[in-house]
């Protein structure tokens, strides 16, 4: 492909030649001067939905999060909720995390620099994703990035000049408005009261508090706020106006990104310019009407490239589009705050969704299936991987080990030629297979997600993807199962909190 290179691009520079008059395309007829203004507004809207959307639904998403009527479900500014339990079935959100505790928090620069410190987590892995309020992972502190020692970072708001105690590092945030949302391993329930621990040192202090005894905070309420609708549910059913008049304001706190120049000289003609307010009433009939129609046109846009970046192979589905991080992919940016705002950097967590087997089937908890990786061709995680097993609402199934997902760190039995093989069934394998078993419910649908921590070059560039599900037939008879003892110093399994933690399976 290498010696097609300079054709390629030899024709690449033709197309910025002017083409011969006799090939010319035929000329448009000239628009009347409403039909322009009607064309130009729709084209605006369009682009100007798409681009505003993740900005309007991360500022619901932090009202709802840190309003007072929240309690437990919720945190002021400046403070992190964690999460302090391991899924179980009847209790877990839809697709939880069986490897991680997660803590999430919202900054609030506006009154000046905060200061987020670490604990020292001596080795153990933890992520540590800040985002803009555009949804942009401006930031990624952790064992991959900056390592696991203690440390005291300021963040710090734009235009900010102040001076900073000495020996902490800056961050310059590109919004006044921040989301920091935390994955830390853990190990079972025996190792809950350890990473419980290390949670408590996840804090966040403002700047002007720094040495100072704690002072309570004054949480204003939001009485403008609709706590029952879900964010999704509100941004997708405001009227043009509401929508751009909210985004114009929001655009006033929180500067567009530098690269943003040609989307906003288009929004400049339907007066949506940042750092001025937007008043949707004073448009002229035509520029409102083409407004209107946009806005209808980026709602279809979205709903027919939603889930046409996913990869589909081997009855897995792995998102191949950017996440975390979208420069000028305003349509992409939009379909990742749709499915699930604050999604993190791919190099720190992937994750596959498998919905088929081998012949395209759903997977059936009535079937007993076997996933076998060749020697060589397991996950390529830096870090750690695992395979869990959810239910048709996205749930842990229940059963008698209270094991729903296996990976590296569980006591696998490997083949002699070095492969592996993981059986998913209702019924118990043999005994000589059950540690590497992964029970499911009897009947109904299966849905399996594998995650990989800090993946290799292989997943990321798309040349690695799990095998095939293999469905075994016929089912061989029940086994007894050989109940694995508790290990030791277990603690009881806490009630995990019900706040849901993705929409939906597509893009966990």
């Amino acid at each position: 492909m290498r010696r097609f290179a300079p054709l390629a691009l030899s024709l690449a520079a033709l197309a910025w030649t002017h083409a011969p008059a006799a090939l010319a395309a035929p000329a448009r007829p000239a628009l009347s001067p409403a039909a322009a203004a009607t064309e130009a507004a729709q084209q605006a809207a369009m682009q100007g939905y798409l681009y505003f959307y993740p900005l309007v639904t991360m500022d619901l998403t932090r009202r709802q999060f840190t309003h007072p009527s929240q309690g437990v479900q919720g945190a002021p500014a400046n403070t992190f909720l964690h999460g302090r339990t391991l899924p179980q079935p009847g209790t877990a959100a839809p697709w939880a995390n069986p490897d991680m505790l997660r803590s999430t928090g919202w900054l609030d620069l506006t009154a000046g620099p905060v200061v987020l410190s670490a604990p020292d987590t001596q080795g153990r892995l933890y992520t540590l994703s800040l985002l803009d309020m555009w949804t942009d992972v401006f930031a990624t502190l952790g064992k991959r990035t900056t390592g696991t020692a203690k440390g005291n970072t300021v963040i710090v708001p734009p235009g900010w000049t102040g001076t900073l105690p000495s020996g902490m590092a800056r961050l310059d945030a590109p919004t006044a408005h921040v989301w920091a949302k935390i994955l830390i391993q853990a190990d079972g329930p025996a190792d809950l009261a350890a990473v419980n621990a290390l949670q408590d040192g996840f804090t966040l202090t403002p700047l002007s508090q720094w040495n100072l005894p704690a002072q309570s905070q004054r949480v204003k309420s939001d009485p403008n706020l609709d706590l029952r609708i879900a964010v999704r549910e509100q941004v997708e059913s405001m009227p043009t106006d509401a929508f751009f008049t909210y985004a114009a304001e929001l655009m006033r706190k929180h500067p567009p990104h530098g690269a943003d120049q040609p989307v906003l000289a288009q929004l400049r003609r339907v007066g949506l310019i940042p750092g001025r307010t937007f008043d949707f009433d004073k448009l002229e009939h035509p520029a409102k009407q083409g407004m209107r129609r946009g806005m209808r046109a980026a709602r279809e846009r979205m709903d027919a490239a939603a889930g046409q970046s996913l990869r589909n192979l081997n009855g897995w589905q792995q998102e191949t589009g950017s996440v975390g991080v979208y420069g000028n992919g305003y349509l992409r940016r939009a379909l990742a705050a749709q499915a699930q705002p604050g999604a993190g950097l791919p190099e720190d967590l992937s994750v596959l969704l498998l919905a088929a087997d081998s012949h395209g089937a759903p997977i059936d908890g009535a079937h007993r299936y076997t996933l076998h990786f060749e020697s060589g061709q397991l996950p390529p995680a830096g870090a750690l991987w695992s395979l869990a097993v959810y239910d048709g609402q996205g749930m842990p199934v229940a059963n008698m080990l209270n094991r729903y997902a296996l990976g590296d760190r569980a006591p696998l039995v490997y083949n002699a030629d070095g492969s592996l093989d993981v059986h998913v069934s209702a019924s118990p394998p043999a005994p000589e297979f059950q540690p590497n078993w992964l029970p499911v419910s009897a009947t109904g649908p299966i849905t399996m997600l594998l995650r990989v921590y800090e993946p290799g070059p292989a997943l990321l560039d798309g040349l690695w993807m799990p095998p095939a599900l293999v469905r075994d037939e016929p089912a061989p008879a029940p086994v007894p199962v050989v109940e694995a003892p508790p290990p030791p110093d277990a603690a009881p399994m806490e009630t995990a909190p019900a706040k849901p933690v993705a929409a939906a399976p597509k893009k966990p």
